[in-house]
C-alpha cells in the first residue's frame, strides 16, 4: 500500500491523487457501507423479531422460560451485538412461576445474514450480574429441568445420526460478577457463591470446553478451572476426559482423568488435595474468619476410582502435618448403614500429640456419642515410629475397627523401652456404655517408662513386665475417676529402687519418730525381684501386695491411694531374709513423692 501511494504521488502529485476518480469512489463506498451499518441495517432487522428469537434461544438452551423486559439494543459496529436488559428465567407452572435465574444484562453476537432472513443465530454471550438459583427438593429432584436443544444434543451425543443441535454455535460465555445460590432441602443447608467472574470457551456443543472462573466462597477468594475434550459425551453418560483444578487458602485440589456424569456417575484418574487444617475447613464452611495458620495440614495424592457407591484410592500418599503414609483406602456408601472405610496405611512416623491437638482445635468430626454409629471402619496401620510427647514406640502394627457403634484399637505389636508392647482399647456403643483399655509391656526397661509418665521419687526400676486392665461401664462423656475399675500388675528383675537408702531408712525408723522419706533418698536399694499388684475400684487404688526383695532384705507395702487426692495410706515393713516377721514396721501418709513415714511398734513374736 505504501508503495502504491509513493508511486501515485510521484506520478500525479498528492493533490491530483486525492482528487482522482478512484479514490473518490473508494471514499463514497466507505460512506455508504457505514450508512448501511448505522442507518439502513437496523431498518431491515426487526428488534421485536430479534427479541422473540433471543427469548426462544435462551428458553431452548436452559429449559426455562426466558423473559426480557424492554426493547433490545442492537449495534452493528465493529460487529453485530444484541444487548438485553433485565432478563429473567422462570420454571414451574406459568400460573405460579418460580424464579430460576436473572441477569441485569445479556449481550450476544449474531449472524447478520441470518438476522436479515428472520432466523438469527447467537454466539459469544456476555452475562452481567447474573444470579443462578439451584435447589434440591425433598424428593431429590432439582428446580432446573433438562430440556431444550442442549438436552437434545446431549441425548444424541452418541447417536449414529448427528443432531443439528450438535453444531449450534455457542462461542465464549463470559460471566461478570455472577452469583450462585445453592439450597438443599434434604440437608437443610444453603450456600452462596458471589463475585463469579470468568469465561467458558465452548465454540459448539461438540467442541472442547475450557472454563476459568474466579469467585468468593464464604468470604474467601477461589479459582476454578475445567477442561473437557468431549463435553457432550460426558454429559450424555458416556466416558470423557476431564481435568479440573480448584484453589483457595483453605482447600486446593485437582483431578485429571476420565469419567461420566450419568445416573451412575463414574470417574477414574489422579487426585491431589491439600487442606490447611481441619479447623480452617470448619471455619470456612461456617463462613467464619480463618484461624491463624498452624498445625493440622492434610495432603493427599492418589490414583482414585470414584462412583456414587464407592471410592477406591490406590497408590495413596497421605500427609498429616509431618506424618507421612502410603497405602490404599476404600470408601463404600450404604443407605442404611452409612459409609464404610477399609484400607491399609504405613507411616514413617506418627506424632499423636500433634494430631490430637489439631483435631481438638476444630470440631469437623465431633466426638459425640452418635459419631461412631454413623460409619464403619476397618483400618490396618503400621508405623516405624509413633510418638506422644516424650514417649516413642517403634515398629508398630495396629488395627482400628468401628462396627455398629463399637470401636476398638488393637496394637498387635510394637517396641517400647527395649521391650514389646501390645494392647487394646474398646468403646462400647460409641462410648455410651463405657469402654475398656488393656495393654501389656514385656521385657522392657521400666526406667524410661516412669520418666515418660513423669514419675519421680523412690521407684523400683528394672527390666520387667507392666500390665494394665481397666474398664468403665458409664458413658465416657460423664465419666469420672470414680467410674474406672481394673487391675494393675508390675514385676521386674535385677533392678534398683532409686532414691532410696534402705540402711538410712531403717536407722531413722528405729528412732521411733516420724520423718520425711526425703531424708533417706541419698542412695539406692538393689533388688532381685519386685512384684506389685493393685486394683482400682470407685476411685481408690488398693495396693494388695508389693514385695521388693533384695540381698538380705525384703520391703513390703499394702494399703490404699485415693485417685482424686493422691494421698497415701500404706502400711509397710522391712524383714530380713526369710523371716516372715518384719523387724521394721511403718505407716506411709501424705503425697508422693515426699510422703511422711511414721514408725510402728515391732510385732513381738512369742518364744
Amino acid at each position: 500500500m505504501r508503495q502504491f501511494f509513493t508511486i501515485a504521488s510521484r506520478k500525479i502529485g498528492w493533490k491530483e491523487f486525492f482528487l482522482s476518480r478512484t479514490i473518490a469512489w473508494l471514499l463514497v463506498g466507505a460512506v455508504i457501507l457505514t450508512a448501511l451499518f448505522k442507518i439502513a441495517l437496523p431498518l431491515f432487522v426487526s428488534t421485536a423479531s430479534v427479541k422473540t428469537n433471543m427469548e426462544n434461544v435462551l428458553s431452548s438452551w436452559t429449559g426455562a422460560r426466558a423473559n426480557i423486559v424492554g426493547d433490545p439494543q442492537i449495534s452493528f459496529w465493529p460487529h453485530p451485538v444484541l444487548t438485553l436488559r433485565n432478563v429473567t428465567f422462570e420454571g414451574g407452572d406459568a400460573a405460579a412461576p418460580e424464579l430460576l435465574a436473572k441477569a441485569d444484562a445479556i449481550a450476544a453476537g449474531f449472524d447478520i445474514l441470518a438476522a436479515l432472513r428472520g432466523t438469527p443465530l447467537f454466539y459469544d454471550f456476555h452475562l452481567v450480574n447474573p444470579v443462578f438459583k439451584v435447589e434440591r427438593r425433598l424428593d431429590g429432584t432439582f428446580n432446573w429441568r433438562r430440556a431444550g436443544w442442549m438436552a437434545d444434543a446431549i441425548a444424541d451425543a452418541s447417536g449414529k445420526t448427528p443432531s443439528p443441535a450438535r453444531n449450534t454455535p455457542l462461542g465464549d460465555i463470559e460471566i461478570i460478577n455472577g452469583t450462585l445460590e445453592l439450597t438443599d432441602r434434604v440437608t437443610s443447608s444453603a450456600h452462596r457463591v458471589t463475585a463469579i467472574t470468568g469465561a467458558v470457551q465452548w465454540r459448539t456443543p461438540t467442541a472442547r470446553l475450557n472454563a476459568s472462573l474466579s469467585a468468593v466462597m464464604n468470604g474467601q477468594p477461589v479459582q476454578w478451572s475445567i477442561t473437557c475434550d468431549e463435553p457432550l459425551m460426558l454429559l450424555s453418560g458416556q466416558n470423557g476426559t476431564l481435568q479440573t483444578a480448584f484453589s483457595s487458602i483453605p482447600l486446593t485440589f485437582s483431578f485429571d482423568g476420565n469419567g461420566n456424569i450419568s445416573n451412575h456417575p463414574f470417574a477414574i484418574g489422579q487426585l491431589q488435595l491439600k487442606a490447611r487444617s481441619t479447623s480452617t475447613l470448619e471455619a470456612w464452611f461456617k463462613g467464619q474468619p480463618l484461624p491463624p495458620a498452624g498445625t493440622g495440614a492434610i495432603a493427599v495424592n492418589t490414583s482414585v476410582t470414584m462412583s456414587a457407591q464407592a471410592w477406591k484410592m490406590d497408590n495413596l500418599s497421605l500427609s498429616l502435618d509431618e506424618s507421612n503414609a502410603t497405602g490404599v483406602l476404600g470408601i463404600a456408601w450404604n443407605e442404611t448403614r452409612g459409609p464404610r472405610i477399609d484400607g491399609t496405611l504405613a507411616f514413617d512416623q506418627l506424632d499423636l500429640a500433634q494430631i490430637i491437638s489439631s483435631a481438638q482445635s476444630g470440631s469437623v468430626l465431633p466426638l459425640d456419642r452418635t459419631l461412631l454409629q454413623q460409619f464403619n471402619l476397618d483400618l490396618r496401620l503400621s508405623a516405624q515410629e509413633v510418638s506422644y510427647d516424650t514417649a516413642a514406640l517403634t515398629d508398630v502394627a495396629a488395627g482400628v475397627m468401628v462396627e455398629n457403634g463399637r470401636a476398638s484399637i488393637d496394637v498387635g505389636d510394637g517396641t517400647f523401652a527395649g521391650g514389646t508392647i501390645s494392647g487394646r482399647i474398646v468403646l462400647a456403643n460409641g462410648g455410651t456404655e463405657g469402654g475398656q483399655m488393656q495393654f501389656a509391656l514385656k521385657n522392657a526397661d521400666l526406667a524410661p517408662v516412669a520418666a515418660s509418665l513423669g514419675l519421680t521419687g523412690p521407684l523400683p526400676l528394672g527390666r520387667g513386665i507392666l500390665s494394665v486392665d481397666l474398664s468403665a461401664d458409664r458413658p465416657l462423656q460423664t465419666l469420672t475417676k470414680d467410674g474406672i475399675s481394673g487391675e494393675i500388675h508390675y514385676s521386674a528383675n535385677n533392678g534398683t529402687v532409686v532414691n532410696f537408702d534402705l540402711p538410712e531408712f531403717e536407722r531413722l525408723a528405729a528412732q521411733g519418730r516420724a520423718f520425711s522419706i526425703s531424708h533417706a533418698t541419698n542412695g539406692s536399694f538393689p533388688f532381685m525381684t519386685a512384684d506389685i499388684a493393685a486394683t482400682l475400684r470407685k476411685g481408690v487404688v488398693e495396693l494388695t501386695s508389693a514385695d521388693i526383695t533384695g540381698e538380705g532384705r525384703t520391703l513390703s507395702l499394702a494399703g490404699t491411694i485415693p485417685v482424686s487426692s493422691g494421698t497415701l495410706a500404706l502400711v509397710g515393713g522391712v524383714r530380713a531374709g526369710d523371716d516372715p516377721t518384719p523387724a521394721t514396721r511403718f505407716f506411709v501418709d501424705g503425697s508422693w513423692p515426699n510422703p511422711l513415714i511414721s514408725p510402728l511398734p515391732a510385732i513381738i513374736t512369742q518364744p
